[in-house]
């Protein structure tokens, strides 16, 4: 299914379950929503209706002809479909850079949330990426290095090391505790293709580079914090930086993608707390 957004673009959304309704943000930044439905779909669809999103510029929605991709369209982006689809209020759930957007609408729209879902979720970019930077150097077998300030600097020294993790079959590390896992998404994102403008937008920004985290403390809306204790591409610590108001906190024996390598503990944690707050 597919929605125009004011400004003319077609965004990609897919709808399944009934009940409380709940819209997911992918991460990436510029990945899709697939790949968390397929695990998902019959767990949390059983209890609750789940909305899927792809951000525009990713996945299965339209690049944007005007380039914009700024932080205020992309939450506009989300309220605009909460109009669309007729939903007053409903739960906003982000994974890993979703989680950024997630937070950011819930300080803006909070009138429409009921309640905020973060699963290995970033808010802040600049530590999110030192974390990996420092963790990969570790699986490379590098000295430590200090980390820029400067977000160009920063960028090129990620991806860096990336390349060098990608090319020694390491990179999946930061991100699962097995190759099996990792194995059984790439099975879904077959199809799954990006030019890369979205992210090279996201990572070129000022703006998206900002602690969100200080946004944290002037949320009221009840907030779920799901962790990975062995995820390395936020960080496994980046959570004890939140403020939340009303918030509950669970680990996970988890890397970054607990819907894949966990998937029936994380469904059973997200219900339990719709249920219960």
């Amino acid at each position: 299914m597919e929605f125009r957004t004011s400004d003319g673009l077609a965004l990609f959304y897919d709808q399944e379950g009934t009940g409380t309704p709940c819209i997911f943000l992918h991460g990436g930044p510029g990945y899709w929503s697939k790949s968390f439905q397929h695990f998902t779909s019959g767990t949390l669809t059983k209890e609750i209706k789940m909305i899927y999103l792809d951000q525009r510029g990713c996945g299965r929605s339209e690049l944007a002809d005007n380039g914009d991709y700024s932080l205020e369209r992309l939450l506009l982006d989300l309220e605009e479909l909460r109009v669309h689809l007729q939903i007053d209020k409903w739960y906003v759930m982000g994974h890993s850079f979703g989680g950024l957007l997630a937070t950011n609408y819930a300080h803006q729209y909070p009138e429409h949330v009921m309640g905020l879902i973060l699963s290995n979720a970033t808010l802040h970019l600049k530590e999110s990426f030192s974390a990996q930077i420092h963790k990969g150097r570790e699986l490379l077998e590098l000295s430590k290095v200090d980390i820029s300030a400067d977000i160009a600097t920063l960028v090129e020294l990620f991806f860096g090391t990336a390349q060098a993790l990608i090319e020694m079959d390491l990179f999946y590390k930061l991100q699962y505790q097995s190759l099996t896992a990792k194995e059984k998404v790439d099975l879904i994102d077959v199809d799954f293709s990006s030019n890369g403008e979205f992210q090279q937008y996201i990572f070129s920004s000022e703006e998206f580079f900002q602690d969100f985290r200080k946004l944290t403390s002037s949320i009221s809306t009840p907030v779920f914090v799901l962790s990975g204790k062995y995820d390395d591409a936020i960080g496994p610590e980046h959570q004890e930086g939140f403020q939340f108001r009303q918030a509950v906190y669970q680990e996970l024996e988890t890397g970054h993608h607990p819907y894949v390598e966990v998937s029936e503990k994380f469904s059973k944690a997200v219900l339990d707390f719709i249920k219960n707050s």
